[in-house]
């Protein structure tokens, strides 16, 4: 059977061609270790963070945009780009997460909670920011939490249209940045989606 993953990626050399590549998946990069919890069934160890991928171009970080499917070191899928805001719905939100907040997460509690975000938000949608309940449940520090709360409600001010939020640590929310990319990829063996904001 054939799967497919919804992958957003910073790589303006590939968003700008919109023809299909291949990617591989690198490694994590920065994060932190937090035990999630899908449907109130499955509890695991999942790294919440910036990954790394490269393809034949260069490198890119990104966010993991599927909670559901592991991803492992050298992984390859085949991606065709696509604009988020077209796609709508969850990813929509969760690429304006990414778009206002990727830059300014440098840190692993940062990278963990903007990680956090965009997972409850393409779970759970915009109307549930309890990250103790609902189909993604989530522990882990309350830095990390803190950080997913900011970046959840950044997102929900950009899709409702306000301006001048305040994000973390007093920051703008980066709100002049652009939108993001989506990348539909098909193949079998399992991946995992991708967020990241296009330049």
């Amino acid at each position: 059977m054939t799967q497919i993953w919804l992958i957003l990626v910073m790589a303006a050399h590939m968003a700008a061609a919109w023809q299909p590549f291949d990617a591989q998946f690198v490694r994590a990069m920065t994060g932190r270790e937090v035990v999630i919890c899908l449907d109130g069934q499955t509890v695991e160890r999942s790294f919440a963070g910036k990954m790394g991928f490269q393809d034949n171009n260069g490198t890119w970080l990104s966010v993991c945009a599927d909670v559901r499917s592991p991803v492992s070191a050298g992984q390859v899928c085949t991606m065709q780009p696509a604009n988020s805001a077209k796609v709508g719905g969850n990813i929509a939100i969760a690429g304006s997460i990414v778009a206002r907040c990727f830059k300014d997460a440098q840190t692993p509690d940062q990278c963990a909670g903007l990680q956090i975000a965009v997972w409850k938000v393409i779970e759970d949608g915009p109307n549930f920011p309890d990250f103790s309940s609902g189909s993604l449940q989530v522990r882990a520090t309350p830095s990390v939490i803190s950080w997913a709360q900011r970046y959840f409600q950044i997102g929900l001010a950009k899709q409702s249209g306000q301006t001048g939020q305040s994000g973390p640590g007093g920051q703008s929310g980066n709100s002049s940045q652009g939108d993001s990319s989506i990348f539909l990829a098909a193949g079998g063996g399992g991946g995992q989606s991708q967020l990241a904001p296009t330049p």
